[in-house]
């Protein structure tokens, strides 16, 4: 009896994930913009801004929160990834790494060598936080960041330009995604996830640094792992979006109550990380909604697209932009409408670094899935073919 062919189906991507990464740049510049206009929140001084502008810039202050979302959708790219050729498995390390090397570290590296120039003549010369912090840049601090090691210690993580510690851990991240798909594909979803919480936890416990080192990070990118997995190789009761936007709303409502609560900032992370895992979950099995129609809008899209050059690149144009300000910028109200201003330049900065350092990077098309024999598909197994999508 002649197997039956596989039925022809189509490849598809799924741009609300761009959107979020999208959103989640575009707040963490809003953030650091204010941090300019007033440091004296993030100083631990008394502002002396008016309340109305407080409460503006108070909303933009939870940036960490849009990085942890960065780390999820990390996760949960690369797992989606790994179905192109519809079984889920990393085929080649080597290949992985090698990709990721050369989608990360061209734009890193690129940004890396622009804020070293920044730091040495804009950044100097500005007094007081949050200037202070990311100095001094001397051979040591240069040097854990061209090797990524800089999130090791507090007094590397935050130098020349303060969003760059991320992408350290992220690299990290990458370097142990073999070992997590491995782990998913052998042990399961829960078991993996629950280990590497574990681990997370008595780090926190038991090092003192834990919480500098952003430990959590390892189970917010396994849960985007574990939440693609769910999504393109369900169970047999099959993908459950309903539940998976249930679980999303108690994880926002968590996150809200430990920032009410003065909870460790791990806690919020968390919370905001694990609602991102659901949200993804839920819009990969029901693509509608106002929120699914926001993220894939084509402006929200657009920013996605350059997320990653956003993120890299818009502190040192925003510190240009500082130390260049016109003289009617005295004071906290007017720096922070002259910031407002500027984010269109912002924007079209790390839109020119993205044309030049990121996208000559990416890869020109597709690959081809590797070809599979002509059997029955494995109940399962999804039924459609996902191109892969870079993070």
């Amino acid at each position: 009896m002649r197997p039956k062919a596989k039925a022809k189906v189509p490849k598809t991507r799924l741009p609300f994930l761009e959107g979020i990464r999208g959103l989640a740049a575009l707040y963490v510049v809003l953030g650091h913009v204010c941090t300019l206009s007033d440091p004296s929140a993030v100083g631990g001084r008394t502002s002396h801004a008016p309340d109305w502008l407080q409460r503006i810039m108070g909303c933009f202050s939870l940036g960490h929160l849009a990085v942890a979302a960065f780390i999820v959708i990390s996760g949960f790219c690369l797992e989606l990834s790994l179905f192109a050729n519809e079984v889920g498995i990393l085929r080649s390390v080597s290949r992985f790494y090698k990709r990721r090397a050369q989608r990360i570290l061209p734009p890193y590296y690129a940004c890396l060598a622009i804020s070293i120039y920044v730091a040495l003549t804009i950044t100097v010369y500005q007094v007081g936080f949050p200037f202070s912090q990311y100095l001094p840049v001397d051979q040591t601090r240069i040097l854990t960041h061209v090797f990524l090691i800089h999130n090791f210690s507090p007094d590397w993580m935050y130098k020349i330009n303060g969003v760059l510690w991320s992408i350290a851990i992220e690299v990290q991240l990458y370097i142990l995604f073999p070992i997590f798909v491995k782990s998913i594909n052998k042990v399961g979803r829960i078991l993996t996830l629950a280990g590497v919480g574990f681990v997370a936890y008595e780090f926190i416990i038991r090092v003192p640094q834990a919480q500098k080192m952003y430990i959590w990070y390892l189970p917010l990118f396994v849960a985007g792992i574990v939440s693609a997995h769910l999504a393109f190789k369900p169970t047999k009761i099959g993908r459950l979006p309903v539940v998976g936007s249930l679980f999303s709303i108690a994880c926002l409502c968590g996150c809200a109550y430990s920032l009410s609560q003065d909870w460790p900032i791990f806690a919020s992370d968390l919370f905001a990380g694990f609602a991102i895992a659901g949200i993804c979950y839920a819009l990969t099995g029901a693509a509608r909604g106002p929120l699914y129609h926001l993220l894939v809008s084509r402006p929200v899209v657009f920013l996605g697209t350059m997320s990653y050059s956003l993120y890299l690149m818009h502190h040192p144009i925003a510190q240009v932009l500082y130390a260049n300000r016109p003289k009617w910028v005295n004071g906290e109200t007017s720096l922070f409408l002259y910031f407002i201003a500027s984010l269109p330049i912002i924007l079209v900065g790390c839109w020119g670094f993205y044309r030049l350092f990121e996208k000559p990077f990416m890869p020109k098309r597709q690959p081809k899935p590797e070809p599979q024999p002509k059997t029955h598909a494995p109940s399962g197994l999804p039924l459609r073919v996902y191109q892969p999508i870079d993070s």
